[in-house]
């Protein structure tokens, strides 16, 4: 006698009915048949496929597969064309790897469950209790893996990945088995890989029956279609940008950074360029499997131009460029990453701040004579990433949330170039480098200076330089050839800091150094000090130039002396030849004696001479010439004093010396309109005895004959 059986088949957590025959022939095992005895016709198969298709929806819909209507219902065949909307085939190129094991757990069920029915009438239509036992199998299985007691000691059929359009088949899985109690094969079929991230929750199990009938009864299903859903999302990258100056990180708002696709240096833009807000932070969504970069683009608060240290700007990342340094790179694999993983950080300091200033300059216009020393002090800022660029990118961090570096700079310093006036003179630079807390650095410790060209270089990248880079630095310093030096230190690739001047970072060094007036220096010209920073972060070698603000100047005056003429009034006066006058600085009561020699000075430049008394002036007389000139040229910004030591020829000497002050342009003001100091005509001395009436008529006629000369020349000027 037939006897009708109904089965039931539960698919992710539905239950859809099963109908077969049995009488069954007993089977060992997939492959090999043993004898058997059959007492009645065989109508199910031996064997089935089973073919899972998986599906996915993206979390944001959620909701909407809860509802009955949106539901798969499985009963065995292909369902692809009764997808609802928002339901697609899981893609594996673009959400990750996942596998499927297929589990014969028959012995398992028929050996949990002593009533001998096994999962027989396990259908919509049975009791709670009876549903309940697929419920309890799946949920058994979910919660405790390969250590469930219907998996465990199970015959594990095979592990397989879906392919790409996201199926994953087993053939000829034993269906009808006449050995077992219910003569049927029960499956457990179970998401055994995921990609992280990608699946917000995996498929339940599903527990199958074979062999497994079709629905109008009519036959038994030689493949059985599965289609399992999985709630999916794509992914999100944050980014944080951070700014360090002076040691102090903050958050950078306003920064921008393209994300890319492919490999740093090859890739192709993603979307928009996005903006960091005001925590610093961008978000890139919408990522599936594939390689990524991002690449900070200039912008109003991050750039790599020469300027943006006086925008307090920061300098765009070395490691946030497009070439094969990017360190903002990572992979999404088919295995997926941990949300929490996509995770960065990038940090950019502040380029240095140079600074410098004339500490020995007179007066407002920071004046000197020609020959002097001009005292230069400079302050730069040794950079926060002095050491290497900073960034944290936990995707590529096994080890966690942990902070790396780049290379150091290979390239810091300073280039020194006096403009047309100025002398850099090795012998008499001085140079002293201190660092905040005024500790000394030391030549050939901390930094190197380079001689070059009536210029010099310090270079503080001192340790672990290559040979190759120190045999290019030497042949330019030894061309004395400025540019060939700096484009030596520009193109170094090796070397880092003392360790020292790496313990400044973000803070800063303060050096002094001297350079020379030179003698031909022009009036009321400024003589400046050209000083640039030289420094390369990683991506490239940049030229910071310090402002032209420290410069000196040197000033000058015109002198003309003349009699006071006739009687005082200056009328007629002269110009008076061969006078003589010495001057004296009042700001520090010295007597201005001269010049001493160039060949002297160990500049090569003629420099002022001073004595503490006017007697011992010997080398700085003025002396008039035939037009009554003098002059002082190449003197600093003050007041002076004029002394007068021999009157001309049949001249007073000046009974009051004469102060007079110099400053900015008054070279040029006097040169036009000199500054006049008069001599008064001596008178002549009385005579005694006979001759006394004979002088005092000459003098009657002289006296005449001179007011009628003067009337004569008063005459013929108005009416020349």
């Amino acid at each position: 006698m037939e006897k009708t059986i109904k089965k039931g088949l539960i698919v992710g957590g539905v239950v859809v009915s099963l109908c077969g025959s049995a009488l069954l022939a007993h089977q060992a095992n997939t492959t090999v048949r043993t004898s058997h005895v059959v007492h009645a016709d065989q109508v199910a198969p031996d064997t089935t496929n089973i073919e899972v298709h998986k599906t996915m929806y993206d979390k944001q819909y959620a909701s909407d597969f809860e509802k009955e209507i949106n539901k798969i219902h499985n009963d065995g065949t292909k369902k692809d064309t009764l997808f609802p909307n928002h339901l697609f085939h899981y893609d594996r190129r673009k959400m990750g790897k996942i596998e499927f094991t297929l589990y014969d757990i028959t012995d398992q069920i028929n050996a949990a469950y002593s009533d001998g029915k096994g999962l027989l009438g396990y259908h919509v239509g049975e009791s709670l209790e009876q549903k309940g036992r697929v419920a309890e199998i799946q949920n058994e299985i979910e919660m405790n893996g390969e250590s469930s007691r219907f998996i465990r000691g199970a015959r594990k059929i095979s592990t397989q990945a879906i392919d790409n359009d996201g199926n994953v088949r087993w053939d000829n899985v034993r269906a009808y088995d006449s050995t077992k109690p219910q003569k049927y094969h029960y499956y457990a079929i179970v998401e055994t890989k995921t990609p992280k991230g990608f699946v917000v929750a995996k498929a339940k199990p599903m527990v199958v029956v074979t062999p497994y009938s079709n629905p109008d009864g009519t036959g038994f299903l030689d493949t059985m279609y599965l289609y399992p859903k999985n709630n999916t999302q794509k992914l999100k990258c944050k980014l944080v940008k951070f700014k360090l100056k002076d040691t102090t990180k903050n958050k950078l708002s306003g920064a921008k950074f393209q994300l890319y696709s492919g490999k740093p240096g090859h890739g192709q833009k993603l979307g928009n360029v996005l903006t960091t807000n005001s925590d610093g932070e961008i978000v890139a969504e919408n990522l599936i499997m594939g390689d990524y970069y991002f690449v900070e683009e200039e912008s109003s608060v991050a750039d790599n131009t020469e300027s943006s240290r006086h925008n307090n700007k920061a300098s765009c990342s070395p490691i946030a460029q497009n070439d094969e340094k990017n360190k903002l790179y990572f992979t999404i694999g088919e295995d997926g990453v941990e949300p929490e993983k996509l995770h960065m950080e990038v940090d950019d300091a502040t380029p240095p701040e140079p600074e410098k200033f004339l500490e020995n300059g007179i007066g407002n216009s920071k004046s000197l004579h020609r020959g002097d020393l001009a005292l230069f002090k400079a302050t730069h800022q040794v950079p926060d990433n002095i050491m290497g660029a900073k960034w944290i990118n936990d995707m590529t961090d096994p080890t966690g949330h942990t902070e790396k570096k780049f290379e150091p700079y290979h390239v810091f310093a300073i280039q020194d170039t006096p403009q047309k006036y100025l002398k850099d003179v090795a012998s008499k630079r001085q140079v002293e480098i201190k660092t905040d807390d005024n500790t000394k650095l030391k030549e050939g410790t901390d930094y190197k200076i380079l001689d070059g060209d009536n210029a010099f270089f310090i270079t503080y990248v001192v340790k672990n330089v290559s040979q190759t880079d120190q045999e290019k630095l030497d042949q330019a310093v030894a061309s004395r050839n400025n540019d060939k030096i700096k484009a030596a230190l520009a193109s170094c690739t090796s070397g880092e800091v003392s360790d020292l001047v790496a313990k400044q970072a973000g803070k800063k060094l303060t050096y002094h150094y001297y350079q020379v007036v030179k003698d031909n220096a022009p009036m009321d010209v400024p003589i400046i000090n050209k000083l640039d920073l030289i420094w390369n972060d990683g991506q490239k070698t940049r030229t910071t130039p310090i402002p032209e603000d420290p410069k000196t100047i040197t000033h000058g005056i015109h002198f003309v002396k003349q009699s006071s003429g006739f009687l005082g009034t200056g009328i007629a006066a002269q110009k008076l030849q061969g006078a003589k006058f010495v001057v004296e600085d009042l700001r520090t009561h010295q007597w201005f004696n001269g010049w001493t020699d160039a060949s002297e000075t160990g500049t090569g430049e003629k420099h002022v001479k001073w004595v503490d008394n006017y007697n011992d002036v010997t080398d700085g007389v003025l002396i008039s010439d035939k037009d009554g000139k003098f002059e002082l040229q190449g003197f600093t910004e003050g007041r002076y004093k004029l002394r007068e030591i021999k009157a001309p020829e049949g001249y007073q000497l000046m009974n009051e010396t004469m102060d007079f002050e110099i400053t900015t342009g008054t070279d040029g003001k006097t040169l036009a309109t000199p500054f006049v100091v008069k001599n008064d005509e001596k008178t002549a001395m009385p005579l005694t005895g006979s001759q006394k009436l004979m002088i005092a008529v000459v003098g009657g006629v002289i006296t005449v004959t001179v007011l009628s000369g003067t009337g004569y020349m008063l005459y013929k000027k108005h009416n020349s």
